[in-house]
């Protein structure tokens, strides 16, 4: 971002089931100025998206016995799936690539990393959402 240029602020939707990795997101998220919901189960991010869709959703791979390989493509297939990031310590360069065909799958971060990264990652995955 330039000098003296305003962040824009962002209505992101978090869906991560660790409740410690979560709080960690939403406050850095909301320190940066931006609206966070979150949701701890792929069920809960469906309530939410059908509420109110979200600039962008950050969402973790596996949670409990939900799995985004089997529910992303099924929030596509029902006009859910806003842009999304993919957060996730189980990536590798063939995940990656099946996730990425997922329509409305944006990008991915593979975890753990440095919230400087996160913030990269989420205004490019925003970009790239924006110019498809």
């Amino acid at each position: 971002m330039q000098a003296g240029q305003a962040r824009e602020s962002l209505d992101l939707l978090v869906v991560e089931n660790d409740q410690r990795i979560a709080a960690l997101l939403v406050l850095f998220l909301v320190r940066r100025g931006h609206r966070v919901r979150s949701a701890a189960s792929f069920a809960g991010a469906r309530e939410e998206l059908r509420h109110q869709r979200p600039d962008l959703m950050l969402s973790d791979l596996e949670l409990e016995n939900e799995s985004g390989r089997t529910e992303l493509p099924r929030l596509a297939r029902e006009g859910l799936l806003p842009p999304t990031l993919i957060v996730s310590g189980y990536l590798d360069g063939e995940l990656e690539a099946e996730l990425r065909s997922i329509p409305g799958v944006v990008g991915t971060l593979r975890k753990p990393f440095e919230f400087d990264l996160l913030e990269g990652s989420l205004l490019a995955s925003l970009a790239r959402a924006r110019s498809q």
